[in-house]
């Protein structure tokens, strides 16, 4: 037995739209094990307990890859803690998750640059896939066809609180909210910051951190598909933490911190006002999608 051990990710982290993720320290875990014949799946919803299972569909592009025969398998699935359609790479975790998995079955013969332009042919962007695989902070961008990533880690006195709605925002919404066209200003606005905020989260600069963490791209547009937005707004400022942002498409939103106590008592005020509400206190994954244990026999 193969178990794979993936990360969540939060993707933009505010002005980095579409090029910059980080990976959390919530973790599902996926379980492969070759048996006799045919296809079992296990810990999803009994729709996606089949073929065209999002793990299942990655790890076969890894044979084809290899151009080896795809062996029976039983796959079992626990990410509920990566809910669906909420802004934290579920759907990257599932697809790292099985091109791991594949891998470490087929003796680890891709590297990780090649599972990660494997990954991002599925997923389209590699602003999840990419820290899902390297951990920590990842900027990166696509150039004929080639994936390029620039892993940095985050500096440890950085913590981030999820807080996860128990409404979904779909990808496909979150996208047909964007305008069209920009403002040069709009763009030069957040070209700066996410340059600054990707070395302040690596070198520790708290203040850049809370200047640097604002958007003009997406969130102005997404914010309206967040019911609780301004709610949450309030919340953050009341408690004082550095910045937040919307995570990814969303619903999900992500406060950061350099003093872990001022993160508990917002997660208390959270929970106190949205019972239904997930809310983690957590931190940026620096190892990324792990291998975690082979068992043989």
């Amino acid at each position: 037995m193969i178990e794979v051990r993936v990360p969540a990710t939060s993707a933009n982290v505010g002005p980095g739209f579409d090029c910059m993720g980080i990976a959390m320290s919530l973790y599902g875990v996926y379980r492969f094990t070759l048996i006799e014949e045919g296809l079992i799946i296990r810990g999803c919803p009994k729709e996606w307990q089949n073929e065209q299972n999002l793990v299942y569909q990655s790890c076969l592009r890894v044979f084809e890859h290899l151009h080896l025969p795809v062996p029976p398998l039983q796959i079992d699935i626990q990410a509920d803690v990566i809910p669906l359609a909420r802004g934290l790479g579920s759907s990257a975790a599932c697809i790292v998750a099985g091109l791991l998995g594949a891998n470490a079955l087929c003796n680890h013969r891709l590297s990780k640059e090649e599972l990660l332009a494997i990954a991002n042919e599925i997923e389209g962007h590699p602003d999840n896939v990419a820290p899902a695989l390297y951990g920590g902070l990842t900027v990166s961008f696509q150039d004929a066809g080639k994936v390029w990533t620039t892993p940095l880690t985050v500096d440890k006195k950085f913590k981030f609180c999820a807080i996860i709605p128990d409404y979904p925002v779909l990808t496909e919404a979150a996208r047909s909210v964007l305008p069209d066209q920009l403002p040069l200003e709009d763009a030069v606005y957040n070209i700066g910051r996410s340059a600054s905020l990707a070395l302040a989260l690596s070198s520790g600069n708290s203040e850049m951190v809370a200047n640097a963490c604002k958007d003009r791209l997406h969130q102005p547009y997404r914010k309206e598909l967040i019911t609780d937005y301004d709610a949450i707004d309030a919340l953050c400022e009341k408690h004082g933490v550095l910045t937040w942002y919307i995570s990814g498409s969303g619903s999900t939103m992500m406060a950061i911190s350099d003093d872990e106590n001022v993160l508990k008592d917002l997660s208390r005020d959270v929970i106190a006002r949205y019972p239904k509400w997930q809310v983690h206190c957590i931190g940026a994954d620096d190892t990324g999608a792990q291998v975690c244990e082979v068992l043989h026999g």
